[in-house]
């Protein structure tokens, strides 16, 4: 098709003309799969429905990067080192199908997802075994051994910090465990439990000390104090009729109904919706020292997600509420929206939203620089949603952390 830097007319080379390389990755993605009628040419290969899995795991993987700010050629570099590293991307197909309720622990639902998912069992112990041996060998603190104290074997400070140690690592995992169950519901989780009032729960990062205590999921829902808005009291009775029950009676039941199953067709109308994000896009090729640079951002930005402003123990935290007014009534950390203009659908994330009685304040945390044009047309995207949902006043900043500069924006877009 191409010979001596001449492009030879052909329908591939048309079709590839038709797609705009400018789009988000997915759409470029989805837009070659539409051109080229995938789909339908999948009917030709043996398994259609794995091959369809596994398109629909490239779009997830091209959906995430574009949310990082990757574009096109920066898809492709990391496809190309996936390959030369020899790496796999793994991923999972849930090959059973009817209408049927799928009873597994979490180990067994790991890579599978579900529309809705009921979480039981949440009281129930972990199991950690005790540490009950006098004699112990560990990688850490080499052979521990007890020592004799007026006729009896005593515990070493080795022994302690052993089982100290211990517990972390398995509180550790069992805390990773329990985000792989929340994570496997796509749309709905219902979580089944009696959370208790009088334990102490917070609404920012959960104390080293609190986590070390957790011995159930449930201490891990009793402490996160934000999960109480999402209860509903319920009070169930429960029998054991359905002891009684035999094939026969319900066969009997079912010849006895006579109530009839009416179908019906819903027509839905609907339109392209294009979805756009306000944040700002990354359009160069990242390398290992912008790479660290990120992840110290990302660290320093946690800190502000997570922080107490009421009773701030960062200096950055601390440094930061000097700048401003204290006053607020309410305050969001992280508030992600979802905004409708014109069938074009914008999604933000503001870092930091204080309310005040006649005002509000937007916020957005930068690790140094704030002075790029594009962070100010993130911020007014920002500001225009807010406005159509509260009649107060809203004002918008950036906030360099290492410089502690504190910048108000005033242009509207």
């Amino acid at each position: 098709l191409i010979k001596d830097k001449t492009i030879y007319k052909d329908k591939i080379i048309e079709l590839c003309k038709e797609i705009d390389i400018n789009e988000p990755i997915q759409d470029i993605i989805n837009n070659i799969i539409n051109k080229f009628d995938i789909y339908n040419k999948l009917t030709s290969l043996s398994d259609i429905e794995k091959n369809i899995v596994r398109i629909s795991n490239l779009i997830d993987i091209a959906s995430n990067l574009s949310i990082l700010g990757y574009d096109l050629e920066e898809f492709i570099n990391y496809l190309d080192d996936t390959i030369k590293m020899g790496l796999s991307v793994k991923y999972s197909q849930n090959t059973s199908n009817g209408n049927a309720v799928k009873i597994m622990n979490i180990h067994k639902s790991k890579g599978l997802e579900f529309s809705l998912c009921y979480f039981t069992g949440m009281h129930n112990k972990f199991t950690i075994k005790e540490i009950n041996s006098k004699n112990l060998i560990s990688d850490k603190y080499g052979i521990i051994l007890p020592y004799m104290k007026e006729n009896e074997l005593q515990n070493t400070i080795l022994k302690d910090l052993y089982v100290n140690n211990y517990y972390i690592e398995e509180i550790s995992e069992k805390i990773r465990l329990f985000y792989v169950a929340l994570t496997r519901a796509r749309e709905k989780m219902i979580i089944l439990t009696n959370l208790d009032d009088n334990k102490e729960s917070y609404n920012h990062l959960v104390p080293y000390e609190t986590r070390l205590k957790y011995r159930s999921f449930k201490d891990i829902l009793d402490s996160i104090d934000v999960i109480k808005k999402y209860i509903i009291n319920k009070t169930a009775n429960y029998t054991h009729d359905y002891k009684k029950l035999n094939i026969k009676s319900i066969e009997k039941s079912n010849n006895n109904n006579n109530n009839k199953i009416l179908n019906k067709t819903i027509n839905v109308n609907y339109e392209k919706i294009e979805n756009k994000q306000y944040s700002k896009k990354q359009n160069k090729v990242i390398d290992g020292s912008i790479i660290k640079n990120m992840e110290y951002g990302t660290n320093i930005h946690e800190i502000f997600e997570y922080a107490d402003f009421k009773n701030p123990e960062n200096n950055y935290v601390i440094n930061f509420l000097k700048l401003i007014d204290n006053n607020f009534i309410n305050i969001y950390h992280e508030y992600e929206f979802t905004y409708k203009i014109n069938n074009e659908t914008y999604n933000g994330i503001i870092d930091l939203m204080l309310e005040y009685s006649d005002h509000i304040y937007i916020i957005d945390y930068k690790l140094k620089d704030i002075n790029d044009e594009s962070y100010i047309k993130q911020l007014n995207g920002y500001k225009n949603y807010i406005k159509t949902i509260t009649s107060k006043n809203v004002q918008t900043f950036l906030y360099s952390i290492l410089d502690n500069k504190l910048m108000e924006v005033n242009n509207e877009e």
